[in-house]
């Protein structure tokens, strides 16, 4: 049996996740929340992939989790899953505020250079404006456009990394928080594969 289209699978679960706040995801074996079996990836990176191209988090989530009948007499460890959300959050948080404070701690040098870049760029084009040497002329207004074109760089460089960079990975770190304090409820896997709700298979 083949699986659906990733593309569809996603949107599936974008609606449901709108619709009743919840994902549900198969799994093989209670370790799979955690670790992939080889095969398939682990439950946690299919709820992070999920969530992490949502355009909105709920504020609340239920996580499903389907076995195979009985769930080879245990289930999941909940416990260690929340534990190793909470760790990823945090370390997505520091990633995030790495990129930020980097931004804003390198924005005054930044500009400071980008001006400096910018006036060569006028003087240099005043200057070609005024020669008579159709080199000279050529070669001023080649460094009056390189100084202009670094002197956007420089300074848009950090204002980028201040304002937008750091929001993927604050994006993933609310995801992680989401999954540490989502309701996790067990299901059994039926036999037949349902068609009233979309269950995702890792990997």
């Amino acid at each position: 049996m083949t699986r659906p289209p990733i593309a569809q699978v996603l949107k599936a679960a974008h609606q449901q996740l709108e619709g009743d706040r919840s994902i549900d995801v198969e799994l093989s074996s209670p370790d799979q929340l955690l670790d992939g079996d080889g095969s398939s990836g682990s439950g946690i990176d299919t709820l992070v992939g999920i969530l992490d191209s949502a355009v909105r988090l709920p504020a609340t989530l239920v996580v499903r989790i389907a076995l195979p009948g009985g769930g080879g007499g245990h289930g999941p460890d909940v416990g260690a899953f929340r534990a190793r959300c909470q760790v990823q959050a945090n370390d997505a948080w520091r990633e995030a505020m790495v990129l930020r404070q980097g931004g804003i701690r390198e924005l005054p040098r930044a500009l400071l250079l980008a001006v400096g870049a910018a006036a060569l760029g006028v003087v240099s084009g005043y200057l070609a404006q005024g020669t008579d040497s159709t080199l000279l002329m050529v070669l001023l207004y080649a460094v009056a456009f390189v100084a202009v074109i670094a002197a956007w760089t420089m300074g848009w460089t950090p204002i980028e990394q201040a304002l937008f960079d750091w929001r993927a990975p604050g994006h993933t770190a609310a995801v992680y928080e989401l999954l540490s304090r989502a309701r996790v409820e067990l299901v059994e896997r039926p036999r037949e594969p349902r068609s009233s709700r979309s269950v995702v298979p890792p990997g």
